[in-house]
């Protein structure tokens, strides 16, 4: 997968998973990792990508609207990699029409599904989403009320167990796709 010395070849590392599994953590050990040795690395995150985009999640942020929402990343990923860029990208983006499309349509497609028990992911809840559900102070949780859409064939999937690190997990997805 590499070119040079320098620069890996164009292409995306798609990291995604419920909320709270660990996407964002990942993908910033991955990119500091792949940045030291590679200067067309780039990371995006979907919570920066919503905030730049002013995506709004309150009101209707149903399974639809993050169709829309997870095409649009992809079409930013196409941009970057037509411009010679290697992306890392942490999204949830759980809706088949999305996984279609980027691979059909995205070159060099890496995807890494982070499948974590729903009970894991309320004991972690870094954003409080989970407990803001259960206070019935919103709704559209993506695995409780909102259904989506597991990818079918991942390129690597992790399954969670006690014990297993962001960095044991990045280390894995570097160790598959890049022998580095």
């Amino acid at each position: 997968m590499i070119n040079n010395l320098f620069s890996l070849v164009p292409g995306v590392l798609w990291i995604t998973g419920l909320s709270g599994s660990g996407k964002t953590t990942i993908s910033k050990i991955l990119f500091s990792k792949l940045k030291k040795k590679y200067n067309n690395v780039v990371l995006l995150d979907g919570d920066i990508l919503r905030a730049n985009l002013k995506i709004s999640t309150s009101g209707t942020f149903g399974y639809n609207s993050r169709k829309k929402i997870g095409l649009k990343y992809s079409a930013i990923c196409k941009k970057y990699i037509d411009n010679g860029y290697f992306v890392i990208i942490a999204v949830m983006a759980l809706h088949k029409a999305v996984h279609y499309w980027n691979k059909k349509n995205l070159k060099n497609y890496f995807d890494v599904f982070l499948q974590v028990p729903i009970k894991e992911l309320i004991k972690r809840d870094p954003k409080k989403i989970y407990y803001k559900y259960k206070k019935e102070q919103i709704k559209n949780v993506a695995g409780l009320d909102l259904k989506y859409d597991k990818p079918r064939k991942p390129s690597l999937k992790i399954i969670w167990k006690s014990g297993l690190s962001a960095r044991k997990i990045s280390a894995r997805i570097i160790k598959k796709i890049f022998s580095i």
